[in-house]
C-alpha cells in the first residue's frame, strides 16, 4: 500500500466485507475501487465470502484485482434451460455440466439424502483458494486479515487474524454456510459460516483499529463498510422474491444494529473528548473505572458505508449467472468510486 509523503496526513483505512453469496461480486468491484484510491488498507475483515475476497487483497500471489476476477468466474454457473425462469437463475447446473466451476456436488446428497448434511463439498474451493492466494503473505502482510467463523458447539462467534496465523482453513471455516457446505474442523472443534451470527465483521474491524492505533498513532483513521443488503419497500411477488426479502431481513437488520451501537460508540468517544479537556488534571473522575475504561478506546474519524442505491440490479443472493456477476462487478465499482470521492 501506499506510503505516507513528508507533509501528508498519516490516514489509514479498515475495510469491512460482508457475506452475501453471489452478491459478494458487488464487493469485488468495490475493493478495486479502495484499491484504485491509493488507500492505505492497514486491516480487513470478511464473513464468508467476504472472508474469501479479504484473503486477496492481503496475499493474492498475483494482483489482486486479476485473482477476484478470477474467483467470480469460477463462481459462475450456467443458467440452467430446463428450469422456469421464476428459478433458473437461482439454480446451479450439476458440477458436470458447469465447466470450469468449483461446485463438486457432496455423494452422500444422492446416496442418502435425508442423511446428508450438506449439498457441496468444500475441497474444490480449499484448492483454487491455494491457487489466489500465498498464506505465507498473508501472515506477513502489513495489513491484518481477520475472518469471523461461528463455533458450532459453543454457538460463540470467533475471530481467526493474520496476526496469529490463518490458513485455507479458516477461510472455509468462515464461508461453510450449512447446509450448502460442510462443517469445517480447527484444532478440534467445527466452525460455520460467521454471518449466522454476525454478517458484518464491524467490531473486528473497529477492535483491530484500537490496537493499530496503540502501536502507532494515525491521524485519521477511515472505515469503509459494504453494505450488500439494501432496505426494501415493495412486498416479495414470488417464491424468490420471498427469499430474497427473508435474506436481506435478517442481514440487514443485523448491520442496522451493529451501526447503531458503532455510532454510540462514538458518540461517547465524542463526549468524552469533552471531558478530557474541560476536566482539572487533578480530579477524581479521571480515575473513575468507566472514565479509564472509555480512555482505552479510539474514535474512529470517518465512516463511508458503500450500499447500491439500486437494489433492483444487484439481484439476489443465489443468482450466479454471468451476466448477474458482472453487472455487480461493474456496480460495486462505480458505487465506491462515488462514495469514496466524498
Amino acid at each position: 500500500m501506499p506510503g505516507k509523503a513528508t507533509g501528508e496526513r498519516d490516514a489509514r483505512t479498515a475495510l469491512v466485507l460482508q457475506g452475501g453469496a453471489a452478491l459478494g461480486a458487488y464487493e469485488a468491484g468495490v475493493i478495486k475501487a479502495v484499491l484504485d484510491s491509493g488507500r492505505r488498507v492497514e486491516v480487513v475483515t470478511g464473513c464468508s465470502i467476504g472472508a474469501l475476497m479479504a484473503v486477496i487483497v492481503a496475499g493474492a500471489r498475483g494482483d489482486p484485482a486479476a485473482a477476484l476476477d478470477d474467483l467470480w468466474r469460477r463462481l459462475t454457473v450456467p443458467v440452467n434451460p430446463f428450469l422456469p425462469s421464476l428459478f433458473a437463475r437461482s439454480v446451479a447446473l450439476p458440477a458436470p455440466l458447469a465447466g470450469d466451476s468449483l461446485y463438486r456436488i457432496n455423494p452422500a446428497y444422492f446416496a442418502m439424502p435425508a442423511l446428508a448434511t450438506h449439498l457441496y463439498e468444500s475441497a474444490p474451493l480449499v484448492q483454487a483458494l491455494e491457487q489466489w492466494v500465498d498464506f505465507d503473505r498473508v501472515n506477513a502482510s502489513p495489513i491484518e486479515t481477520i475472518v469471523t467463523a461461528v463455533e458450532i458447539g459453543s454457538g460463540r462467534l470467533v475471530e481467526f487474524s493474520s496476526r496469529r496465523g490463518l490458513g485455507p482453513q479458516h477461510v472455509i471455516a468462515s464461508a461453510s454456510l450449512p447446509p450448502v457446505f460442510p462443517a469445517t474442523q480447527i484444532d478440534g472443534a467445527w466452525y460455520w459460516d460467521g454471518g449466522l451470527i454476525s454478517n458484518t465483521p464491524l467490531r473486528p474491524a473497529i477492535n483491530a483499529i484500537e490496537a493499530h492505533d496503540a502501536v502507532a498513532h494515525a491521524d485519521e483513521w477511515e472505515l469503509v463498510v459494504v453494505d450488500l443488503f439494501a432496505p426494501q419497500t415493495d412486498l416479495p411477488k414470488d417464491m424468490t422474491g420471498v427469499v430474497q426479502r427473508l435474506f436481506e431481513l435478517v442481514f440487514f437488520g443485523k448491520f442496522q444494529h451493529d451501526l447503531k451501537l458503532y455510532q454510540w460508540m462514538n458518540a461517547q468517544l465524542d463526549l468524552m473528548i469533552e471531558l478530557d479537556r474541560a476536566l482539572p488534571k487533578s480530579s477524581t473522575l479521571r480515575k473513575h473505572p468507566a472514565y479509564l475504561k472509555l480512555a482505552r478506546h479510539r474514535r474512529v474519524d470517518r465512516l463511508t458505508v458503500i450500499r447500491t442505491e439500486q437494489p433492483d440490479a444487484l439481484g439476489g443472493p443465489a443468482d450466479f449467472s454471468a451476466e448477474a456477476i458482472e453487472r455487480r462487478l461493474k456496480l460495486g465499482y462505480e458505487d465506491a468510486r462515488r462514495a469514496l470521492r466524498r
